[in-house]
């Protein structure tokens, strides 16, 4: 029994003798800008760039080590990670943060930036910093409480008539199409060719356009009258679509050559 007593007695001064680590203040963090990167449904994703300014309230350097905030948007929540960067002792600095958002479970809070409506953000969650020889978490904060909102610019993509030609009793059709935007999307709807002003073909397009990406779309259909003389005309009538997020008409017309 008294050796037990003992024994206890030794482990609470030892334990006594363990330094306690002072815990820093957190470090503010405000929001400076925050960026539409990429949109693309087919991978499943939406990238945002946000542009983050830390400052230091600590009279000593503070080391914030790799750490993942919770991002709320319009009341879906992501995980987010913010890398390690060494805040100098009562300073700033700015650092950029990457926000994935999964388009099947984020698609309400998509659509709501895509139309361009301003949507709240919230920043919430544990940092972790380096205090001398430990990593000790401070937190849970919210850290940013604002809103967002970002400006498409929406370019129609280019469609360009590379191919039309008669093969038998068929029309071979070709379009080139090029997508200069950020999102992804999927082009549908009817094709027509009007040839001296009557149409002689149609036929439905289905393509997928990746951000940036360009495509080719060729199909052969058969004709629906004779093909005269005249001027040569293919008429597009297209929606772009984010199904559940966005869309938006297309209409063209391209002139052509038959061969």
């Amino acid at each position: 029994m008294r050796r037990s007593w003992f024994l206890i007695v030794v482990m609470l001064g030892l334990a006594g003798c363990v330094p306690q680590v002072a815990r820093p203040q957190p470090p503010g963090i405000e929001l400076l800008e925050f960026r539409l990167l990429r949109l693309d449904p087919f991978a499943g994703s939406a990238d945002f760039d946000l542009r983050l300014k830390l400052t230091n309230p600590n009279a000593l350097t503070l080391p914030i080590l790799d750490s993942t905030l919770t991002a709320e948007l319009a009341g879906a929540s992501f995980a987010m990670r913010l890398g390690a960067v060494e805040l100098p002792a009562g300073g700033t600095r700015e650092t950029l943060a990457r926000l994935r958002v999964p388009v099947v479970e984020g698609a309400r809070s998509l659509g709501i930036l895509l139309s361009g409506q301003p949507t709240r953000l919230r920043l919430s969650g544990e940092l972790r910093v380096s205090a001398g020889p430990v990593a000790v978490p401070l937190g849970p904060l919210t850290f940013v409480d604002r809103t967002v909102q970002i400006s498409l610019n929406f370019q129609p993509p280019t469609l360009r008539l590379v191919d039309l030609r008669l093969e038998g009793g068929s029309l071979r059709i070709g379009l080139e199409v090029s997508n200069p935007n950020p999102i992804g999307f999927s082009l549908e709807g009817p094709v027509r060719v009007l040839i001296g002003g009557s149409r002689v073909a149609e036929v439905d397009l289905d393509m997928r356009l990746p951000p940036g990406a360009r495509e080719r779309s060729d199909a052969a259909v058969r004709l629906s009258g004779f093909p005269g003389l005249g001027s040569v005309q293919v008429q597009v009538e297209l929606k772009a679509r984010i199904p559940g997020i966005w869309e938006r008409d297309i209409r063209q017309v391209l002139e052509g050559l038959l061969r």
